[in-house]
């Protein structure tokens, strides 16, 4: 008899789940994160990283990438995923990361001591025998000082997901594989168009309806028509962590976890209510943010003695710090970030730190770099030091910056002999056959240009500018590149030749911006 958890393997077999980098799973962040809470995580270099749920390896490849010395292991239901991840790790070079395919379930500590173990989207996804083998393999294989990434769907915000997703059940049951999203986009179309004004349905209708009209197929049909989504309390998951041995550090992205984020009146009110006890505040803030979705940090309960979860002006200073700021006003004092948020730097230390991090974006600054450009601004050092804590504790609550115990640096020498990693290269040489996405530095998915994308692969650190000019005007001349001008597609030679140079120069651009190239190895 074929049991539930190998039907929903069989899911994934037929769609997979395009594999991908998130960010706030990556352990150099987790590592960051109990270091402002009190907690010492082991450091990335040589660290020994397991993710259940890995799909291809999407998430992991940019770490073992990252850190050749560092071992890393995935596991994964699907076949099918596994071994497409393994051709894609094979073709990278990546001697350091295995996938594995098996079940969770069997999994017992003969796997291994890993300091990192990363679950993401997997555990609102299985039955209750497998969400209790993920607890007890992360309690098992996790060394002392490790840190354990679980993420899952949460109440309040997926009572109303769970109309979405059992309305599209409804329609879609007993339909073919092929026609069963249809059927079910179908639905949600129906009631949305069909709810009384101003009805509960009504509104959950319009806050699903973009997701379903425009989610991509595998997306949807996971999270919305998948055997098993069982979304919990953040009290309920907890206890259950807590019956296998884990406790509570943080969620992976602080900025959820601080009451000031939620208004000044109702943080007054929710620490007020929570009597400082940072679990029952995060329960809190879950009703008041109608939360659909936590990642939350687990460690072992002798480490939990170090926790604190105010923000400390010595640890903020060990940090290394990283942002990229849009003008939104002409004095100076307004900014914009990548994700639309305002963020107000009215003092001359915070407007010089804000010069200081654009200059070096992608890379980071010395958090002891930019005291020092404090000092200098306010003639005070006290003065200087405290409104440049003060800055970047609001900008961390805000998640508004990018922050890392060791620094993320870019040669100079990438202008003249651009650089990326070679697993990166390789895996875009693999162009549409590659199972995972791309990935840079931050630990972050990538959507590159047509431009960008061409030129990634080229980028070894032997080729300067003309040479990559060079390869894209050879890419025209065989028809597998085509410039175009008032929908006209360009023939003449010198027309040609400018136009590549101008596609190479917003191509690594681009690529720059969004931390691709690294430095040469020297």
């Amino acid at each position: 008899m074929t049991t539930l958890t190998e039907r929903i393997g069989k899911t994934y077999d037929k769609l997979p789940y395009v594999s991908a980098a998130f960010q706030v799973t990556a352990p150099e962040h987790l590592r960051t994160v109990a270091y402002l809470f009190g907690l010492d995580a082991p450091p990335p270099e040589r660290a020994r990283v397991l993710e259940l749920g890995c799909a291809a390896g999407g998430n992991v490849i940019p770490f073992a990438a990252r850190h050749p010395r560092a071992q890393v292991t995935g596991i994964d239901l699907s076949q099918v995923q596994v071994e497409a991840g393994q051709q894609a790790v094979a073709a990278m070079g990546l001697d350091n990361l295995r996938l594995i395919h098996a079940s969770i379930s069997d999994l017992g500590p003969g796997l291994g001591e890993f300091d990192y173990i990363i679950c993401h989207g997997v555990y609102s996804w299985v039955p209750p025998e497998v969400q209790e083998a993920i607890l007890r393999v992360s309690r098992q294989c996790l060394s002392a000082k490790g840190i354990a990434h679980v993420s899952y769907n949460t109440y309040p915000g997926w009572k109303a997901k769970e109309v979405v997703r059992d309305a599209m059940l409804l329609r879609a049951d007993g339909r073919p594989d092929g026609d069963r999203l249809a059927y079910a986009r179908g639905m949600i179309n129906f009631l949305h168009e069909m709810a009384p004004a101003d009805s509960v349905l009504a509104k959950i209708m319009q806050d699903n309806i973009e997701t379903i009209r425009h989610g991509r197929e595998y997306y949807l049909t996971h999270e919305f028509l998948e055997l098993c989504n069982s979304p919990c309390y953040f009290r309920d998951f907890l206890a259950s962590a807590r019956r296998h041995g884990l406790e509570y550090l943080a969620e992976a992205l602080p900025s959820a976890m601080f009451a000031s984020n939620y208004g000044a009146h109702q943080a007054q009110l929710l620490l007020a209510e929570c009597e400082g006890d940072q679990v029952r505040l995060e329960q809190l803030i879950d009703f008041l943010s109608n939360r659909t979705f936590r990642q939350t940090l687990l460690v072992h309960p002798a480490n939990t003695g170090g926790i604190r979860y105010q923000l400390d002006a010595k640890r903020i200073a060990r940090l290394h710090v990283a942002a990229k700021f849009v003008p939104a006003s002409e004095d100076g004092t307004t900014w914009s970030t990548a994700r639309g948020q305002t963020i107000t730097a009215a003092k001359p230390t915070s407007q010089a730190a804000v010069a200081a991090l654009n200059k070096a974006w992608p890379g980071t600054v010395p958090v002891a770099t930019l005291l020092s450009i404090a000092r200098t601004v306010a003639g005070k050092s006290d003065q200087g030091k405290d409104e440049l804590i003060s800055f970047l504790s609001a900008l961390i609550v805000a998640n508004a910056i990018h922050f890392r115990l060791d620094p993320m640096s870019l040669d100079p020498e990438v202008e003249t002999r651009p650089r990326a990693r070679p697993a990166l290269r390789h895996l875009a040489a693999m162009g549409d056959a590659a199972p995972v996405k791309l990935f840079n530095e931050w630990h972050q998915p990538l959507e590159p240009t047509l431009t960008a994308a061409f030129v990634l692969p080229l980028l070894d650190g032997r080729r300067d500018r003309a040479d990559l000019v060079a390869a894209l005007v050879a890419a025209v001349g065989e028809q597998r590149f085509a410039f175009r001008r008032d929908d006209k597609v360009l023939d003449d030679p010198q027309d040609i030749a400018l136009s590549a140079a101008d596609a190479v120069n917003e191509a690594l651009a681009w690529l720059s911006n969004n931390a691709v190239l690294v430095g040469n190895p020297r």
